[in-house]
């Protein structure tokens, strides 16, 4: 790793947040092969600087490009970078009005973890709920606007896995 300027690498790492919005320190200091305590500082520097914010989510604290993404794309974006989530997701893309067993068993997920993830997607607008006699069946909202954020972002995700989404559902 080359050592850079400190303007130089702030310009990187801002220019790098752009381009991914809603990383968080150890996916930034990974993916742009810089320690967590020198992206740290320059994170800090952006921030002071009004460049970029952060955005506690869960357990992570995720940057953003100041007044660059919405506050319910960065709701969004945040859960999209789950995997449990984003497979969900992915998963009612293609399989419209899908029942929580039917998620649980093609995801191989226990019927409650699909059931707690179903409900803060639920909780941000990305999945309805859908009755169906006896059971209850899920399917993304707005689709065209999910598709277009999964696109848009497909390479900040940490696999391949929107790729193949985008490709079956374009065919």
């Amino acid at each position: 790793m080359v050592k850079k300027a400190g303007a130089e690498a702030r310009r990187e790492i801002y220019n790098y947040i752009l381009k991914y919005p809603g990383l968080h320190l150890s996916e930034l200091s990974r993916k742009m092969n810089i320690p967590k305590s020198t992206i740290n500082y320059h994170l800090n520097h952006l921030k002071k600087q009004e460049y970029i914010i952060k955005k506690p989510a869960d357990k992570y604290t995720r940057y953003y490009i100041a007044n660059n993404v919405g506050e319910n794309e960065k709701q969004i974006l945040h859960l999209l970078r789950q995997e449990t989530p984003r497979e969900i997701v992915i998963f009612l893309l293609l399989n419209h009005n899908s029942s929580q067993i039917r998620i649980s068993k093609n995801l191989k997920k226990h019927p409650t973890t699909i059931a707690f993830h179903l409900n803060k997607l639920m909780n941000v607008d990305i999945v309805e709920s859908i009755p169906n006699g006896n059971e209850i069946n899920y399917s993304i909202k707005n689709e065209e606007y999910i598709f277009d954020l999964l696109g848009k972002y497909k390479d900040s995700f940490l696999d391949d896995t929107v790729d193949y989404i985008l490709c079956s559902l374009l065919e």
